[in-house]
């Protein structure tokens, strides 16, 4: 029997990664563990002997060392909130825990498959402090992963290819999304799964939103979440396309022509509005009025179009996929 102080959080968190019930882990563990001694596990009231734990391992996806605490590691995580909120330590240690299970799996999975991605920061070494600098690293940010200038389809999928690690899942409801780095090497971003909190717009937002936490140099002195906002918006919405489509100075901007643009490029009414401002395309008076008037009695935009591109993620499970085949083929 092997006594580990972590173990008890460690298994509790990757069972409910992995969406298992405890007679689920009862099942794929073929009959070597009790649903009570599950229980007791995750009590801390029992800790398992190695052949067990071995086969935890093994059946979860992850080597050993993960149990002891000795896996991969994650930063601090950099949040995007619906209101202001800070999480407790608690729940930033259950979400580290999840984040590092889930990365330390999903790295296995990429190696075994011959799938794997290794990630480079375009923008590293760019330091980003105000709206010009947050459109130039957006700007090569498009070049270099050859986006172009137009709407980006799927922001999740883009994110994706070029090597982003994305998580979909439960998160306190306050919260849209956070980002950190495991090992310093593999960026994670995670997404809330939750539909009355978030759109398909708001979703493509955050996960930009959070890429900037992850790619972006922003001195302390620098409101880093208005930074990643504008980064955010630029990336969605180019400005120079931007220009393109409604000018660089108006009087106004209506409803209609708004809705058309959000439908387009996927990014939210409100957002159009902060970027028409910060590129000073709109006076701060209109702006007032677009808020004051508009989208305070209506925050979640409805009956203002959709974006008729679902975001969903995909390579996990092409994955999961290859090892399966490969799988097959050997038996």
């Amino acid at each position: 029997m092997i006594k580990n102080p972590h173990f008890p959080l460690k298994l509790r968190l990757a069972r409910k990664v992995l969406g298992w019930s405890m007679d689920d882990l009862v099942e794929r563990m073929e009959g070597m563990v009790s649903k009570q001694s599950i229980s007791r596990y995750e009590r801390g009231q029992m800790h398992p002997k190695m052949d067990v734990l071995e086969k935890m391992a093994e059946i979860m996806g992850v080597e050993i060392p993960y149990f002891f605490d000795q896996g991969m590691k994650t930063d601090a995580v950099c949040l995007r909130r619906t209101a202001v909120y800070e999480l407790t330590t608690n729940e930033e240690e259950e979400i580290s825990t999840r984040l590092a299970f889930w990365a330390e799996r999903y790295v296995a999975m990429e190696q075994k498959s011959g799938f794997f991605r290794e990630f480079k920061n375009p923008l590293k070494g760019m330091t980003v402090e105000n709206v010009e600098d947050a459109i130039r690293a957006a700007d090569l940010l498009r070049r270099v992963w050859n986006v172009g200038d137009g709407p980006i389809c799927s922001v999740l999928r883009l994110l994706e290819r070029k090597g982003v690690r994305i998580l979909q899942t439960e998160l306190p409801h306050e919260i849209l999304g956070l980002s950190t780095w495991a090992d310093e090497a593999y960026p994670l971003i995670v997404l809330s799964d939750c539909k009355e909190n978030t759109t398909v717009e708001r979703t493509r937002f955050t996960a930009l939103h959070e890429l900037g936490h992850l790619l972006l140099e922003i001195p302390e002195d620098v409101d880093e979440e208005r930074i990643c906002n504008q980064f955010a918006g630029v990336f969605l919405l180019p400005p120079s396309t931007l220009f393109e489509e409604i000018g660089k100075q108006r009087d106004e901007i209506g409803l209609k022509e708004a809705m058309d643009l959000h439908m387009l490029y996927g990014v939210s009414v409100a957002a159009l509005i902060h970027q028409a401002l910060d590129l000073k395309i709109i006076t701060r008076e209109h702006y007032n009025w677009w808020f004051e008037e508009v989208i305070r009695k209506n925050r979640k935009e409805e009956g203002w179009g959709t974006y008729p591109f679902p975001e969903t993620l995909a390579r996990e499970m092409r994955i999961s996929d290859i090892i399966k085949g490969a799988s097959e083929k050997d038996k």
